[in-house]
């Protein structure tokens, strides 16, 4: 008599519609909290939302105005507002959106009580509200700075920026998660961060080329990684600019392991941030 095997039955996969259905209720939870906090700001002051649009703006002329006093000229191109407008953006949009997270938790309230609603919603929310509101701000950057008469604000080569923006972007929310998690422990966290991330102006390539530096000089600032989304975004609106010194793999390399880390961290104090 032949050995008959025991029947076993089919192990079965993940449910991809459980799964798809849970995506689809984080989504509507993150943006229902996106459009809270617009409220919000809108309620507590329309000028401070205005003036958070126009700051970049606001910033980058009277950076123009110390330099053409100086009789700077720039590092390259023939249009120093251009030049520093292309530094500017990516910079503010690091700060602001890695800044602005630390302290997402502590700003929710009450809402991170209701059952659908985690922290991690909560910081996603207020990262990707940045993040957009910083892409509004870069069309009016770039329209003002196209109305002064710098025909070169048009990116010449618009992928380029766009995946510049974009992979700074990733950088900026995964810095900002890990920003979001200690800062809700540590009240004092947003203040120490906020120094040390505005202080990266001087060495994140917004007024002089990288490529430009000494070798030993720029081998140090290579190792800061918003140096290069600030040299991807800028390639994008010159033909010829210098990149020798721009790791694209660095880069996306540093925002997906900051962007893990800030989850797991999530993960593992989630019942202490509830």
């Amino acid at each position: 008599m032949s050995y008959i095997p025991p029947f076993d039955a089919p192990r079965r996969g993940p449910d991809l519609s459980r799964i798809a259905e849970g995506l689809r209720t984080q989504g509507r939870v993150i943006i229902a909290l996106m459009l809270r906090e617009m409220r919000l700001r809108s309620v507590q002051s329309r000028l401070s939302y205005l003036l958070a649009l126009l700051e970049p703006i606001l910033q980058l002329t009277m950076m123009m105005t110390i330099f053409t006093f100086i009789g700077r000229r720039p590092d390259f191109g023939t249009s120093l507002l251009l030049f520093l407008g292309t530094g500017i953006l990516p910079f503010f949009l690091f700060t602001h959106v890695s800044g602005r997270t630390t302290g997402a938790i502590r700003a929710s309230g009450l809402v991170r009580a209701l059952a659908p609603i985690q922290p991690l919603d909560i910081m996603l929310a207020r990262a990707l509200l940045e993040t957009a509101t910083l892409l509004i701000v870069a069309i009016l950057l770039f329209t003002f700075i196209y109305a002064t008469g710098v025909k070169d604000a048009i990116p010449s080569r618009p992928m380029l920026a766009i995946q510049g923006f974009a992979a700074t972007a990733l950088l900026a929310i995964g810095v900002g998660l890990i920003n979001g998690v200690i800062g809700a422990f540590f009240r004092l966290w947003a203040i120490i961060y906020g120094v040390l991330s505005r202080s990266l102006i001087f060495m994140s390539g917004v007024f002089f080329v990288p490529d430009f530096m000494p070798p030993p000089i720029r081998y140090f600032l290579s190792w800061n990684p918003l140096l290069h989304g600030l040299e991807w975004f800028r390639s994008g609106f010159y033909l010829t600019y210098p990149t020798l010194t721009l790791d694209k793999s660095y880069l996306i390399g540093f925002g997906l392991v900051s962007l893990l880390i800030g989850l797991a961290l999530e993960r593992v104090f989630r019942p202490r941030l509830i």
